[in-house]
């Protein structure tokens, strides 16, 4: 979602969203100033809505909507707007939609106390306008959602000039029900369906344009210059999507006197009140700070701040400012004072005040090199040690460039830099949000290198299926699944020669302290699971020196602990190299609430991020998309602390080891690559199929997205669990672990054999979500089979493509019950009947057919689970409500599960004993062991939606440590020390480290 965009000056007659003329007249009733009759309805800020954001296509007009509980009936809430002229009216509501969910309310519209209209909005499979002009009944998004949608029926309300009243009523709401949240009703003499900038595309939301064009926010200013003059103010970029271009505007419509006050003008209209608007100020000749006052009414009478802004700095209208009574506007300089006073005085500074010397914390300010000191100041305080001019304290190597994509663009790059630049040079970045690129499969020359690479790679006729080397073609990847595989496979290869090339560049050039990595998304479907060549391979064949990723789980419908699955899959990837990592935690303010922030800032290192990375902060008015607004005060002390907390762990975190599981979830290349190659027909996933806007076709995830949730199943049951490919399981990674779980139905032709004499010895292996049945080339596999016990297992039935666990799985229609331990656990997604050979059977569907087996193999055990065990776990403990991105309705992980559901997902760690590293007394908590040469250091983090009050942690040491400190309270906790096992007490809030010196 990181943009870098060119951003131009568009004056304010040519933006597309200024005032203009139009032909249909509108009224505006904003849903912040309707008026609750009683209970019910409620005035709500966008942080309490199901979307509070700095991106994307969700945005509240004036930070604010009419907000209803999803079980509210009979409530009402009154506003009067005034009928330019008489007419015909088409009657929208615009309200917040995430997908499957009903959002019933009504709208009346009454003239002279005669009800001439009502309606009832707001029913899951109508047909609406949508976010980034979308147009569908219900709403399918790959990336998740951007849910704000406008919906009217088609017959109009004839309505006379002069007053009329506007009712918002809750109705009966079906299950699944959701919160109504109406931004604003909208009347028009528009009878079609459509809305500024709707086509072509020009607004992210539904009648943003028309809403924002009836604000009202009245600004003078007093002209201080020598001469009659007018101020200009411009906006130093654009937030709302897609419109980031800067605006500017000269105000009042004729000069002001020298030493004059200005009438009071509405600029309402020029801000884009969907986001906090940082307005910068030019007085031609200006005599000190321009004096600037704002008011909500024309007369100047209802003031809201004035301030004092240095020419061509910024001032701030708050979103919120037209109806929160508690806004003003204020002075960028002025607020960041405010914040380093803070930092200096209130909050907590640990590490006595000392930065971080080795862990690197980036994080742009300013668009760094703006000259602004209090920019630096405010950066400084907060704790940053990068990019800092010297007279700040700052690592000595920190340079820092985005983007280098190819060697011509490195050469022109580093054609620019100083020695003294080269020599301080730290991160070059290659790409972000990329992909890895694909060879010229038409080229002849390519062809006669895969042949060359077939035979380098020892791949022979049989893997081929028969075909020669030399007839093995390119061209034939699509009709041949041996040849794509390989042909796949080669792609990786000489990709990865192309980084490998350009990282030895940027070495050569600049010096051989450069890190080079190209930052991952995990947006795209599935979340949080790339292609295992790219996420993965790579880093085995050394193409980059540096993993980048990203963690944004504010803002993905998965359950925020998901980051754990994020690092867990770097660990898996820099296990071969030991790369350094460089990990994005977006602080996003809106959109991200502090505590999930703490949580992102204080895992990342303890889980082995080397550098954290928080892209763009401050100030907002200089970013487009991603910033921490001025007023979130909260996201700007978690920063702070973050840091120093970090500063006081980094002598133990540094060179330190994190302590492996016993249990590994398969990364499985097999299953991704099929899964990504499958054309699922969307009338199969019954979600996707109710939707219009989803596309005909899409891949399936269920594998991997079942062993995500398998994994975080296992982490529930205090279990540490590392991931590995197929490939480390045929190099004989399997000796380092006592269980493996394995999701999905392909699985390498080559790892069955490992796994068999792996469980022979005392492996326990548990396999769901397809069992394996297929190889990687897509044809029928028995290896699998033989070691579950089973004689077959394809009988499989299936209702969806694509699962989110916090957008579908609320809402899935399970596929059958599956009875286990005398218990009924709703399955979803997958249905596989299984038929034993030499497997006891544990589990059976609901028509008695086996579900589950369990097949004794010489000292080992192998579960097979024919549907997925740990979407259903997972199911079984989420609320049934929308998915809120970001703001306090941000999902967080669930807390009560199905037992048996629990017992099903955890059948495999259940039955051996692991010696874990560290277990703690709330199964929520999670511990992370990091160990080195100085002694350990724990990380918690609490995925809970409370603090943890009395938490002990047990944490296996060969050594008993000098003392046990949490960071974050700084102060010496009661341990114990017997049988190797350090026994720690503690109370915790979100995450924290726990020092562990020798």
């Amino acid at each position: 979602m990181k943009k870098l965009i060119a951003l131009s000056t568009i004056s304010a007659a040519l933006v597309i969203m200024a005032n203009a003329t139009h032909a249909a007249d509108v009224v505006v009733a904003e849903g912040e100033f309707f008026k609750p009759q009683g209970d019910g309805w409620s005035v709500t800020h966008m942080d309490d809505s199901y979307a509070s954001h700095s991106y994307g296509g969700m945005w509240l007009s004036q930070g604010g909507c009419l907000g209803a509980d999803a079980d509210s009936v009979g409530a009402t809430a009154t506003q009067i707007v005034s009928i330019p002229v008489a007419g015909a009216y088409r009657v929208w509501s615009k309200y917040q939609a995430p997908p499957y969910f009903n959002y019933c309310h009504k709208i009346e519209v009454s003239q002279n106390g005669k009800k001439l209209f009502e309606h009832t909005y707001g029913k899951k499979g109508t047909d609406r306008l949508w976010s980034f002009s979308g147009v569908s009944d219900e709403l399918w998004w790959f990336w998740g959602v951007d849910h704000d949608t406008a919906e009217a029926p088609k017959n109009m309300v004839n309505l006379a000039a002069g007053a009329a009243e506007i009712k918002l009523i809750t109705v009966d709401n079906p299950a699944p029900a959701g919160c109504r949240f109406v931004d604003f009703v909208i009347l028009t003499t528009e009878p079609e369906d459509t809305y500024q900038g709707f086509k072509p595309y020009r607004v992210g939301t539904p009648f943003a344009i028309e809403a924002l064009e009836k604000t009202e926010l009245y600004i003078r200013f007093r002209n201080n210059s020598p001469a009659a003059a007018k101020l200009q103010i411009a906006t130093p970029t654009g937030h709302f999507q897609p419109n980031y271009g800067s605006r500017r505007t000269t105000i009042p419509a004729n000069d002001v006197a020298a030493g004059a006050w200005s009438e009071w003008v509405n600029i309402g209209p020029f801000c884009r009140l969907v986001h906090d608007e940082g307005l910068r100020v030019n007085l031609k000749d200006a005599k000190g700070p321009v004096e600037i006052e704002a008011s909500r009414d024309p007369a100047g009478k209802d003031k809201v701040g004035a301030v004092k802004v240095i020419n061509n700095e910024c001032f701030v209208v708050p979103v919120d400012i037209t109806w929160n009574k508690s806004r003003k506007i204020f002075a960028s300089e002025d607020r960041a004072a405010e914040l380093v006073k803070l930092a200096k005085t209130s909050w907590r500074t640990s590490n006595k005040g000392r930065k971080p010397k080795s862990i690197l914390y980036y994080g742009s300010f300013g668009r760094d090199g703006s000259g602004n000191q209090w920019v630096s100041q405010l950066k400084d305080a907060i704790g940053y040690n990068t990019l800092l001019p010297d007279k700040y304290d700052h690592a000595p190597i920190d340079g820092y460039h985005q983007h280098c994509h190819n060697i011509r663009e490195l050469e022109t790059y580093v054609s620019n830099m100083s020695d003294d630049q080269k020599k301080r040079f730290k991160v070059m970045s290659l790409g972000d949000e990329i992909s890895l690129g694909q060879i010229n499969w038409n080229s002849p020359e390519m062809q006669d290198k895969f042949t060359a690479w077939l035979k380098q790679t020892g791949i022979t006729a049989t893997d081929l299926g028969g075909i020669k080397i030399t007839d093995a073609k390119l061209a034939d990847r699509h009709a041949n699944r041996r040849i794509g595989w390989y042909a796949q496979m080669f792609n990786e290869h000489e990709r990865f020669g192309i980084f490998r090339d350009l990282t030895a560049k940027a070495r050569e050039l600049i010096g051989p302290q450069v890190e080079t990595g190209a930052n991952y998304s995990p947006h795209p479907t599935p979340m949080y699971y790339g292609p295992i060549y790219q996420w993965v391979d790579i880093f085995k064949h050394n193409g980059m020196t540096m993993y980048w990723a990203e963690d944004y789980v504010f803002s993905v419908p998965m359950p925020p602990q998901i980051i754990s699955w994020m690092l867990a899959t770097v660990r898996c990837a820099i296990k071969y190299n030991n790369q350094k990592v460089h990990f994005y935690v977006m602080p996003h303010a809106p959109g991200q609430l502090a505590e999930y922030l703490r949580r992102s800032m204080i895992y990342a290192p303890g889980a082995g991020a080397d550098h954290i990375d928080n892209f763009w902060i401050a100030p907002a008015e200089n970013y487009t998309e991603n910033f921490v607004a001025w007023n979130y005060t909260d996201t700007f002390r978690t920063l702070h602390e973050s840091i120093y907390d970090t500063a006081a762990a980094e002598d133990l975190l540094v060179n330190a080891k994190v302590a492996p599981g016993r249990t590994a979830v398969v990364l499985s290349k097999a299953v991704d690559h099929n899964e990504r190659n499958q054309k699922i027909s969307k009338e199969d996933d019954h979600l996707m199929a109710k939707s219009k806007n989803a596309d005909k076709t899409v891949q399936q995830t269920l594998g991997r997205v079942e062993a995500q949730m398998i994994y975080l199943s296992l982490l529930h049951g205090q279990h540490k669990v590392e991931l590995i490919t197929e490939d480390d399981i045929t190099e004989g990674i399997l000796k380092d672990f006592d269980v493996v779980y394995f999701a999905g139905e392909w699985i390498d032709h080559r790892v069955p054999a490992k796994l068999e004499s792996w469980i022979k010895d005392g492996g326990i292996l548990y396999a769901s979500a397809g069992l394996g049945i297929r190889n990687e080339f897509d044809e029928p596999e028995a290896g699998l089979m033989k070691i579950l016990g089973l004689s077959k297992a394809d009988q499989i039935t299936k209702n969806l493509a694509v699962i989110r666990s916090t957008l579908e799985l609320p809402v899935a229609t399970p596929i059958d019950t599956l009875t286990f331990d005398d218990t009924a656990i709703p399955a979803v997604g997958l249905r596989q009947e299984l038929v034993p050979a030499s497997a006891k059977v544990i589990g059976t569907w609901a028509n008695g057919k086996p579900a589950v087996t369990v097949n004794e193999l010489g000292k080992g055990k192998a579960f097979a689970v024919g549907t997925l065990a740990g979407c259903a776990y997972m199911k079984s403990g989420l609320p049934v409500q929308p998915f809120a991105r970001g703001g306090n309705r941000t999902p967080v992980t669930p807390t009560t599960f199905n037992p048996a559901a629990t017992k099903l997902a955890q059948l495999g760690v259940s039955a051996k004993e692991l010696k874990e590293p560290a277990t703690c007394s709330n199964p929520y908590v999670e511990a992370i062991v990091k160990t080195g040469s100085k002694g350990s250091v724990v990380t918690l983090a609490n995925w809970t939606d409370k603090p943890v009050d009395g938490l002990e942690i047990k944490i296996r040491l060969d050594h008993q440590p000098r003392e046990a400190r949490s960071v974050q309270s700084d102060k010496k906790l009661t341990s114990t020390y017997s049988d190797g096992i350090l026994t720690v007490t503690t109370d915790l809030e979100w995450a924290d480290y726990i020092l562990l010196p020798r």
